[in-house]
């Protein structure tokens, strides 16, 4: 019975396995400009390239012991005149290889200049074509195809003649945009939902609220009762102002970078000035100060009139747009310095939903037009509104004075200052609210003893529970980390409240760290943050103090690395750049000590059970993983290097032999090598009842790879056979790419079951 069992399953393995060569997943098309050259000129050789769905194509970058870079290696009529480029690449880290990788999936353009040779033959002597050899390698979720040089045909003809002056010189190399990875873009749901109530709240802004039903009346009458036309006219107008929010962010998202908003955001100079334009725009809602808008925005706004059709209707709302920056200007200010997520997208989709948000009344009354009747008037209680906002400004701009503070470190705002400071402002609010405290519009117009509704005493006692909220952290008592996630660090000033609590130490200096961590032989935690990083402060003070993560900290080395403050923080961001590929903060990196290679990443805002399960999932050192591949643990295989004397050794003990065949290059044989082959369930059973052998295919072209490719037939990687107790192939068993371990497990049992 158990014969028939094990030639059932042998059966079985035998339909699912695969071997030799898979066809290529990847189609080129080549390009040269200019078609016709000249001895001596630049050619700029372009090969666009397609691939299959499911696989990839490694970028232009080397990684250390990674992947192998595509790259266009040679012209046969030109020498190179510069470095390989490419267009938007992927980048993620790989644990794997401890590093990140960049790669290219669906399509991918790679360009080269080269100069065609002084002896280059005129095409009358020639076929009018040459020759471009491309190296590259791909990979799916399951196997990686060796590196492959192919040489393609390009048409490309030669006269004689002069250098031509805009064929002299290459072309200017340009940075190729990093798209993230589909796991990046940390916070972004909690971005996507502030830019949303961005934009809600200006709409009841004075400068906005008055001018919606203004404008609504105005598109009813011109539509003659009709709905159509209506909501035509409603749309143009919505157009342009979601268009000019959309190209600021463009602008902004262009100028800055993947991670130029972060710099931006972290420059104690632009954070002064953001406080000086919050204490601008708070006077001139509390109606000290009036600000004036060019004098030729009318003239604008008549010719939007007069131009007529979609384009004039967009070209108004521009003019609206300008005409509110007053009131705005603060929402959106605000929006994209929250934009540093140190990703390309995130300004242009902030601003694209704030738009919307902004915009979505002239959609819901164009749809319901009876409703515009309803819309309440302007009148003192917008001003008084607008007061309100003005309290709100003072106090996010004390916020930006306070990072300013903090990277020049004046030590001037501490936390109790500027709890002192919010505690004043919020009072004032709270005083205004009650009428106990007048000015403006409000003096003039209303009567001192006017009863308050019940609405304005709710917000007043929420602005004096804000009010005695900052009293209470004054005292010492402990305060939400949402609200000290705004404040300097602990003990920034020398000054630190009562209840604040280190925990476990940080250091400060990375090769300190280091140095430490092989020391003691655990991993290394490097929290890289900011004085300025809000997510930061909420990190440290709600998460970090769980004791769930404090257990998991207590495993590590840790050291606290700031990237904005300028001077040797640089080195410290360009560690994160080199060793995770962003600059984005918060970003939390483990690091093998002995061998510095990447175990793995998280950012952005953190949940206590996300933080404490990734730090587990690292706290083991990426060095011992690698020891397990190399030689023999308390339960693990010993990995002999594969040779026909080991073959034959193999066949002399009577047991059953695997052939692991590998690369450096290959990241699907890294994974299965430490998932499968190392794990628990399989590692003991490999040790003791199977002779494991390895061969290096890393020189993929070398003789002997050539001649074990020709030998067992193969021609991707991870492959692994099974040998019987006589040496030969159980060729049913053979494995090609990535299974699980379940699987794996019954081709042990089928192959054990062979002899």
């Amino acid at each position: 019975m158990k014969r028939i069992w094990a030639c059932g399953l042998w059966l079985m393995l035998a339909c699912a396995g695969a071997w030799g060569k898979t066809p290529p997943p990847i189609h080129f098309l080549v390009s040269a400009s200019p078609a016709t050259a000249r001895p001596g000129e630049i050619v700029t050789v372009t090969v666009k390239a397609q691939v299959d769905s499911g696989w990839h194509v490694y970028s232009v970058v080397p990684t250390p012991n990674g992947p192998s870079p595509t790259n266009i290696a040679a012209l046969s009529l030109g020498t190179p005149a510069g470095d390989t480029t490419e267009d938007a690449v992927v980048r993620r880290l790989d644990p794997n290889f401890g590093a990140t990788v960049g790669f290219h999936e669906h399509a991918a353009t790679f360009t080269r200049a080269f100069r065609v040779s002084a002896t280059a033959p005129p095409s009358a002597l020639s076929a009018g074509t040459a020759n471009v050899s491309v190296h590259y390698q791909t990979c799916n979720a399951s196997i990686c195809l060796p590196p492959t040089d192919i040489v393609l045909s390009v048409p490309l003809a030669i006269e004689a003649g002069p250098i031509r002056a805009e064929y002299a010189r290459p072309p200017r190399a340009r940075a190729a945009p990093v798209f993230p990875s589909p796991s990046g873009g940390s916070g972004l749901g909690w971005f996507l939902l502030a830019a949303m109530g961005a934009g809600l709240l200006a709409i009841a802004t004075p400068c906005v609220f008055p001018l919606i039903p203004i404008t609504l009346t105005n598109f009813v009458k011109q539509s003659g009762g009709e709905k159509a036309k209506l909501v035509r006219l409603s749309t143009g107008y919505a157009l342009g102002i979601v268009a000019l929010y959309v190209a600021l962010g463009g602008i902004v998202a262009v100028t800055m970078g993947a991670t130029g908003t972060n710099r931006i955001a972290a420059n104690p100079w632009v954070n002064l000035g953001e406080f000086g334009l919050f204490v601008v725009f708070a006077l001139s809602f509390f109606e000290a100060i009036q600000i004036r808008l060019p004098g030729n925005l009318g003239a604008l706004q008549q010719n939007a009139r007069k131009h007529g059709g979609l384009a004039g209707l967009a070209l108004l709302g521009v003019t609206f747009v300008l005409g509110s920056f007053t009131c705005t200007a603060p929402f959106i200010g605000s929006l994209l310095v929250a934009a540093a997520g140190g990703t390309y997208g995130r300004p242009l989709l902030g601003m694209l939903v704030f738009a919307l948000a902004f915009v979505s009344p002239f959609f819901v009354f164009a749809a319901f037009p009876q409703w515009i009747e309803r819309i309440p008037k302007g009148g003192v209680w917008l001003a008084r509104f607008k007061a309100t906002l003005g309290f709100l400004e003072l106090a996010a701009a004390l916020k930006f004075l306070s990072n300013a503070d903090q990277v020049w470190n004046w030590r001037v705002l501490t936390q109790p200052v500027l709890l002192a400071a919010w505690a004043m402002i919020f009072l004032c609010a709270a005083l205004y609210l009650s009428g106990l405290l007048r000015f403006g519009i409000v003096a003039e117009t209303e009567a001192a003893n006017a009863p308050v509704p019940l609405s304005r005493k709710l917000t007043a006692g929420e602005f004096a529970l804000a009010t005695l909220y900052c009293f209470w952290g004054l005292a010492g008592r402990p305060i939400s980390p949402y609200v000290g996630a705004f404040l300097p660090a602990p003990g920034y000033g020398g000054v630190a409240l009562a209840a604040e609590n280190s925990g476990l130490p940080w250091l400060s200096d990375y090769k300190t760290a280091l140095a430490q961590a092989k020391a003691e032989g655990k991993p290394l935690l490097i929290d890289f943050t900011g004085v300025t990083c809000t997510n930061c402060r909420l990190n440290e003070k709600n998460i970090f103090p769980r004791a769930s993560v404090q257990s998991a900290l207590a495993n590590y080395v840790r050291v606290q690395l700031y990237t904005d403050r300028g001077g040797r923080d640089l080195a410290n961001q360009q560690l994160q750049q080199a060793k995770f590929g962003d600059v984005a903060l918060p970003l939390y990196g483990v690091i093998d000590p002995q061998t510095e290679a990447v175990r793995g990443k998280t950012e952005g805002v953190q949940t206590p059970g996300g933080f404490a399960g990734f730090l587990a999932q690292n706290s083991a050192p990426l060095a011992k993983r690698g020891e397990l591949q190399e030689s023999a643990g308390a339960a693990g295989a010993a990995w002999a290097a594969y040779s026909p004397a080991s073959v034959a050794q193999a066949a002399q003990s009577g047991k059953p032999a695997i052939v692991d065949f590998t690369a450096k290059w290959c990241v699907n044989c890294k994974e299965i090598e430490h998932d499968v082959l190392q794990n628990p369930a399989v590692a003991p059973i490999l040790a003791g009842q199977f002779v494991t052998l390895r061969a290096d295919l890393t020189q993929w072209s070398s003789a002997p790879s050539v001649a074990l490719q020709k030998q067992y037939k193969f021609g991707a990687l991870p492959t692994i056979i099974f040998l019987d107790k006589a040496g030969h192939e159980i060729k049913p068993l053979r494995i090609v790419g990535r299974l699980s371990v379940a699987d794996f497990q019954k081709r042990l049992q089928a192959a054990q079951a062979a002899g």
